[in-house]
């Protein structure tokens, strides 16, 4: 039934063994790490390989690659800063800089409402928080809007976020 030299395992236990001495009831075994033990013929199965052959995919049976990452949010954000507007004019007014900025928040908000947008990044900078508690006056006591500051690490202390509740924001 066993030959010498054979690899075989032993029931309800893991590991390789291989024959050293077979006896009328009992093999003499050796494990992987060099130990021998002693085990009743009944306890003792062979390993058999066996060639699976070429596996065949068919189209329905494709792998599909499934992703456990959410999606990217993509979040919609403007830049207030007043380097980034093209059309600014050095011979404006502070005030009206400032107007200009707060007129292009609201048209950037109503329009992401418009869109259902949910969240949506407002970069209002450091400074000496005008802007951004400016920002705040016209979204406080409006049902449907709350503003937080934006992840530190990422986008530092001149940055917000604003949630907009779709079905109870009305526009700016």
């Amino acid at each position: 039934m066993f030959l010498l030299g054979e690899y075989i395992s032993i029931l309800n236990e893991t590991g390789k063994y291989r024959v050293l001495s077979i006896q009328s009831s009992f093999l003499l075994v050796e494990d992987e790490h060099g130990f021998e033990r002693k085990i009743v013929h009944g306890n003792a199965v062979k390993i058999a390989s066996f060639n699976t052959g070429e596996i065949q995919v068919k189209d329905a049976d494709s792998i599909k690659i499934r992703s456990n990452k959410k999606k990217v949010e993509c979040i919609p954000e403007i830049d207030l800063h007043l380097e980034s507007f093209e059309l600014i004019n050095d011979s404006n007014s502070a005030h009206k800089n400032f107007l200009l900025q707060i007129n292009t928040f609201k048209r950037f908000i109503n329009n992401n409402l418009k869109k259902k947008v949910s969240r949506v990044l407002v970069i209002h900078g450091v400074g000496n928080g005008k802007l951004k508690s400016e920002i705040k006056s016209c979204l406080q006591g409006r049902p449907g809007y709350e503003m937080n500051d934006a992840n530190f690490s990422q986008r530092g202390v001149g940055a917000s976020y604003i949630d907009i509740k779709t079905s109870k924001a009305e526009p700016l």
